[in-house]
């Protein structure tokens, strides 16, 4: 349960990160509160000051170092929460909370909010675990419609994806990976816009900045929805999802994908070089030394650990400095790129082979698995 939280929490950190968003303190976001009509806050439930956290409280809680020291817990009905929650949440309705108390942890501060100022789910769950010997209790009575109003972004679970597919209400399902990945294999009805083509293709989202937009890539390793979400939001698009599961899940869950290969096998180049590599392959080249390792995540990511001498070159830069990029890989050999999921190095792969003048390409292959990159130099393959 924490490891969840503690995930998501990250991923959120590292998104401000990546887009240029370096805020170390959020602005107190009381002024939520007044921007409710005089009705709403009329019937706003009764707030307990001793127990209050403001919206800002738990962004700076989800950026901070003591992220797993809390428990975020969604009350609402779990149809509300599977359409869409706060990064790192938990559901536990507040209907089912009595039987659920056995497995919170009484070391951690539990916070539960809700449906915003008028919604009494929240403070009745608070209520109840206090009475069952909780002591670290707060109630975020903003919840859903403050998170919103700060500028942020929800997820948006499977369950909650294929009901919004069904229903009338309208949206854009944005896929975030490379076009190369797409291609092959996305979620009916999902349009096509890489992270690394923000820039230059927002066009394609809609005009209506009121229109609900759900971002998804190649699952929890992948940043690039995270990130775009964020872009959408500086763009002034109001109402954000993520996917994190992703792909992989929606497949997993036996859901259709359309494009035009599916599950089907690796492509092969010209020289028999397959596009992609195996990792128990990589791991041989590796350790014979016969193979150049391209990181193409951030710069963050690779300072934070990356496979024993790998060269980093940022995806992008194949794009947008492409002369740069180029002149770091070797004239000759086996090339490999990597990053954290298969989605970035597959569409640094795309770029290299189809628009640049890389004498080498026939050599370049990519790893399309995710990888957990420890300190020292450790990793760990697809999990």
């Amino acid at each position: 349960m924490m490891k969840h939280f503690g995930r998501l929490a990250a991923v959120s950190l590292a998104v401000a990160l990546t887009a240029g968003c370096s805020t170390t303190t959020v602005t107190d976001s009381a002024a939520v509160a007044q921007d409710q009509s005089s009705h709403a806050l009329k019937s706003a439930v009764p707030q307990d000051p001793a127990l209050r956290l403001t919206t800002a409280e738990v962004m700076n809680i989800l950026a901070g170092a003591d992220a797993d020291n809390y428990v975020l817990i969604d009350s609402r009905p779990a149809t509300k929460f599977l359409a869409g929650h706060v990064p790192g949440a938990i559901s536990i309705p507040k209907a089912k909370m009595q039987q659920q108390l056995a497995t919170l942890p009484k070391d951690k501060t539990l916070v539960f909010y809700c449906g915003g100022l008028n919604c009494p789910l929240s403070p009745a769950a608070a209520k109840m675990a206090m009475a069952n010997g909780f002591s670290k209790v707060k109630v975020w009575y903003e919840g859903s419609p403050g998170w919103a109003q700060a500028g942020n972004y929800s997820i948006i679970e499977t369950k909650g994806l294929q009901k919004l597919q069904t229903s009338n209400k309208p949206f854009v399902l944005v896929d975030s990976r490379p076009a190369m990945k797409f291609q092959q294999a996305f979620i009916p009805g999902a349009v096509s816009l890489p992270k690394a083509e923000f820039p230059r293709k927002k066009h394609l989202l809609p005009g209506d900045k009121s229109t609900m937009v759900v971002f998804y890539c190649g699952g929890y390793h992948c940043q690039l929805s995270h990130q775009s979400a964020k872009m959408a939001i500086d763009e002034g698009y109001s109402k954000v999802s993520v996917y994190a599961a992703g792909s992989p899940e929606w497949k997993q869950a036996g859901l259709p994908m359309w494009g035009s290969q599916g599950s089907a096998g690796m492509q092969t180049a010209k020289t028999g070089l397959a596009e992609t590599i195996e990792p128990a392959e990589l791991t041989q080249l590796m350790a014979a030394g016969n193979v150049t390792i391209v990181d193409v995540r951030t710069a963050e990511e690779y300072a934070a650990g990356h496979l024993p001498g790998a060269v980093h070159v940022f995806d992008e830069d194949f794009i947008y400095k492409s002369e740069a990029a180029l002149a770091k890989l070797p004239a000759s050999g086996r090339v490999v790129l990597v990053c954290a999921s298969g989605a970035r190095a597959g569409g640094a792969y795309a770029t290299i082979q189809a628009e640049t003048n890389y004498a080498n390409k026939a050599k370049v292959q990519y790893l399309d698995s995710s990888i957990s990159y420890a300190a020292d130099g450790s990793y760990t393959v697809g999990q």
